[in-house]
């Protein structure tokens, strides 16, 4: 077998970048994937344990993941216009262990993570046409991932429901700044909200149901 001898050099450059990566995240966003993505799988897993008993396994611990890493996007993009991958990165990656661990717990669990994933695919490329349109950011189809994964479970209709709530709010909200001078507005507080809404509606509609 040849030896390549671009192939360490090739390795130590992609170290390289992912070290310089992180530290820059840690130093922009006081937060480093290779601490918070550990973190929060684990943080997740647990959750999931929690909740094994009940119909929540999955929606749960996804509600509590979105809660704290929708808050910190959003606070991030009211202020600067960003949507960091230091907060994306650890909350898509405690999803799919989430997810990881309905196909192992649930007996349909593959039915269900083939759904989850279809629809949050549908998500993220109906954000990826909008950014091709020049309607949305990078930042924002960034985040159409994790909030595809959490509201994926639920079903088409509440997904639909949430990009029309988040995209009425959003216009409005953009109107009003550009009223007064400002040339952007920031989406993603708009997108958590309105994903962590419906989500919260369609659960309690569950329950209600459960309960007839």
């Amino acid at each position: 077998m040849s030896h390549n001898p671009a192939e360490p050099g090739t390795h130590r450059g992609v170290v390289a970048f992912m070290k310089a990566e992180a530290a820059r995240m840690k130093a922009t966003d006081g937060m480093s994937p290779a601490v918070s993505i550990p973190i929060s799988v684990a943080g997740t897993l647990l959750l999931v344990l929690l909740m094994q008993q009940t119909i929540l396994l999955y929606q749960m611990p996804a509600m509590a993941l979105s809660l704290v890493f929708g808050g910190l996007v959003s606070l991030k993009d009211l202020k600067q216009r960003r949507v960091p991958d230091a907060y994306t990165l650890p909350w898509t990656a405690g999803l799919l262990a989430a997810l990881a661990m309905v196909i192992v717990l649930v007996p349909q669990g593959w039915s269900i993570a083939g759904q989850t994933l279809a629809l949050t695919g549908i998500h993220v490329g109906f954000y990826g046409l909008l950014l091709l349109g020049k309607a949305t950011s990078m930042g924002d189809l960034k985040l159409s991932l994790p909030l595809g994964l959490l509201l994926a479970p639920l079903g088409l209709g509440p997904m639909i429901w949430a990009v029309a709530l988040a995209g009425i709010t959003g216009l409005i909200h953009g109107l009003v700044l550009k009223r007064q001078g400002h040339s952007s507005y920031p989406a993603a507080p708009h997108m958590v909200v309105a994903a962590l809404l419906v989500s919260t509606l369609a659960i309690l509609a569950e329950f209600s149901k459960a309960l007839l």
